[in-house]
């Protein structure tokens, strides 16, 4: 009886995890902010994967043309460095991490790396894809069912919406005043 009890237990424990492959802590705006160097719109231009120097995992670099600094330094064109892709015949899936494509238009909270390239605040939280609907530009959130976003209580976040990427700027903006990293 106690080894049924015991199977149950551990098929109740299972079914309770949550299918995604990653889990992320759910970022607010203020904490994206304080996480980043810089918030840019731009353009992907290029992509391309690689092995890192030790071999054991396949990174990204996306070069995004800065079209406009929300807020924060950056250059003209930033590199951008996650985790995953493809080298070959061998592809890593890192899942809930930014996905880069030429031509994408996104608007990204960078925080700067040691060796000069940067990386996203917050994992795909601090990536939104930006489009054009009924003649609005629209922020789309970039994350997607791969990985769950819970809250500091061990809840799952609602999934982020959408938002017009007027209103989204001006929000950071106003965000990152408060903090003290834009002047006015």
């Amino acid at each position: 009886m106690k080894r049924f009890m015991a199977i149950g237990l551990l098929l109740l424990s299972a079914v309770a995890v949550p299918a995604a492959a990653s889990t992320f802590l759910k970022m607010t705006q203020k904490d994206l902010v304080q996480n980043s160097g810089a918030v840019i719109q731009g353009q992907v231009l290029k992509v391309s994967s690689f092995w890192e120097p030790t071999g054991r995992i396949i990174v990204t670099e996306a070069m995004v043309r800065v079209e406009e600094k929300v807020y924060g330094e950056a250059p003209s064109v930033v590199v951008v460095r996650t985790f995953g892709g493809t080298v070959g015949d061998f592809t890593v899936e890192a899942h809930g991490f930014p996905t880069f494509r030429v031509n994408d238009r996104l608007l990204l909270y960078l925080e700067p790396e040691k060796d000069g390239v940067t990386r996203v605040a917050g994992y795909q939280q601090g990536q939104f894809h930006v489009v054009r609907q009924g003649g609005v530009e629209m922020a789309i959130p970039a994350t997607g069912d791969d990985a769950s976003v819970v809250t500091r209580d061990g809840r799952v976040a609602a999934p982020a919406q959408a938002i017009r990427l007027d209103l989204l700027k001006e929000s950071i903006r106003g965000e990152a005043r408060r903090a003290g990293r834009l002047e006015n």
